[in-house]
């Protein structure tokens, strides 16, 4: 549970990195929990385009998700969905330790990796072509530097945009209170943050792949002479690309990357 100690602090970093409007909505979320659009408006008196731009802020750098809640009526009536943002706290406070994380990689890597990793850290989320964009370098070197943050898995896609979260039922927590009783175990609770967490993340198939298509052949198929993966070898993870190829996401100028907290942090606690 977060103390009143940490919300504080929470909101004393979101306000030097994106003023007070911006702050003023997420201490509403770290403070009520999870709300819908209207129930932060209500809550804030603000506007509801200054929410909604606030919120946009905190989901481009990965302080807020949204998800949307899926729940089903008691008497078997028709399912109610609603679109909430739930603010996520251990992001927020790794912000803090971002000058860490750059040192990290200066020291692991090499200086072109850490001034993709600071475009990263600086705005939340970019797309391949956004790095490539706003780097001094050419694209082969970028792409170089891209790889190999992603083999240290210091870089990962980014979450779904909404995962739908339902609730479980009476039965489903009847059942699990029961076999976690049976089998005598200490079951901690999962909190609501970590369920919506792992809705969103990337399979683990997915999480850390990177694959690029050319141009068309003259067959209309794809050459795949350049095409490459940080995994290559792993049929489940290429099975995974081509159902992502099949709905049309394969395109890397379009998937969305982030710095991997989880693995700096891992790093910095076996130093």
């Amino acid at each position: 549970m977060v103390t009143q100690y940490g919300i504080k602090y929470a909101v004393n970093l979101i306000t030097a990195h994106f003023g007070d409007l911006v702050a003023k909505v997420c201490e509403c979320l770290l403070r009520r929990g999870p709300l819908t659009l209207q129930a932060i408006v209500r809550s804030t008196e603000l506007t509801s385009s200054q929410v909604k731009n606030s919120l946009l802020v905190l989901i481009q750098h990965n302080c807020v998700q949204a998800f949307i809640l899926d729940q089903t009526g008691e008497h078997g009536d028709g399912a109610k969905q609603s679109t909430q943002y739930i603010a996520l706290f251990d992001n927020i406070i790794q912000r803090w330790r971002f000058p860490k994380f750059l040192t990290m990689v200066s020291k692991k890597l090499d200086k072109q990796c850490v001034e993709l990793l600071e475009g990263l850290l600086q705005h939340g989320r970019l797309t391949l072509k956004q790095m490539f964009d706003r780097a001094k370098s050419g694209d082969d070197v970028v792409q170089e530097a891209f790889v190999k943050l992603l083999n240290a898995h210091f870089i990962e896609r980014c979450p779904a945009s909404e995962p739908v979260l339902t609730n479980p039922t009476k039965e489903e927590e009847a059942a699990r209170k029961r076999a976690a009783k049976s089998g005598k175990i200490l079951e901690v609770q999962e909190t609501l943050e970590q369920r919506v967490v792992e809705a969103a993340m990337p399979t683990e198939a997915l999480r850390f792949l990177f694959a690029t298509e050319t141009e068309p052949t003259a067959d209309g198929g794809k050459d795949k002479s350049n095409s490459s993966s940080v995994t290559l070898g792993e049929k489940r993870k290429h099975d995974a690309l081509e159902s992502e190829a099949e709905s049309g996401a394969t395109d890397e100028q379009v998937v969305l990357w982030r710095a991997n907290f989880d693995e700096f942090i891992r790093h910095l606690r076996h130093k």
